[in-house]
């Protein structure tokens, strides 16, 4: 998929319901609808089927024989819709479909997809926050997890550091692991002090 097919973030909006169609705003600045399935390759979900190889690879047999070895799955909405939406691509970096949503894949598949972002997607709760610090004005935390300490850093404190309410924030690091904070307002004095003043 070309780089502008992706620009499903921006006009639609992360979180969108459907690919039906969405609106943009035409070289004139008028309105106009368009059909994102004509943009983008929703694979139909009854032909879609994800398994292991004898290597542990992720494979995807499309349409009952055609078989994609090591393909690899990117979340588009990583924090939002975590669990739909997922590019497929072949071993070359080639896109070769969306999956629509999790749920709507038989049962083997779902379990082999959700082991397999398990791994790629690294998902911690933050305890205490050591540091923040801009380098190269990418800002880069130092924190402790309920997975063990962590240093990571953060493309965009706008884009990728979401308030959610009630204290709770959700951050997506630069290799598109998620963490998150039930409610830094727990935190201690310090972790509290360095993370309000990225939110």
């Amino acid at each position: 998929m070309a780089d502008e097919r992706r620009e499903i973030g921006g006009p639609v909006k992360e979180g969108l319901s459907g690919v039906d169609q969405g609106s943009r705003k035409g070289d004139e600045g008028e309105d106009y609808t368009y059909n994102l399935r004509e943009e983008l390759t929703v694979l139909d979900r009854a032909t879609v089927r994800l398994f292991r190889d004898q290597f542990d690879d992720l494979n995807l047999d499309l349409n009952g024989g055609e078989i994609h070895a090591r393909v690899r799955l990117v979340r588009t909405f990583p924090i939002s819709e975590a669990a739909r939406f997922l590019i497929i691509k072949n071993r070359e970096g080639a896109e070769l479909g969306i999956i629509r949503d999790v749920a709507e894949l038989d049962a083997a598949s779902r379990k082999v997809l959700e082991e397999e972002l398990e791994m790629n997607y690294f998902t911690a709760e933050i305890t205490h926050v050591k540091r923040i610090a801009g380098r190269f004005h990418v800002p880069e935390w130092d924190v402790m997890t309920d997975r063990g300490p962590r240093v990571f850093e953060i493309r965009s404190s706008k884009r990728d550091i979401r308030p959610l309410g009630g204290g709770r924030v959700l951050i997506l690091d630069a290799d598109g692991n998620r963490y998150e904070i039930p409610d830094y307002r727990k935190l201690d004095p310090v972790s509290r002090a360095l993370i309000e003043t990225q939110v």
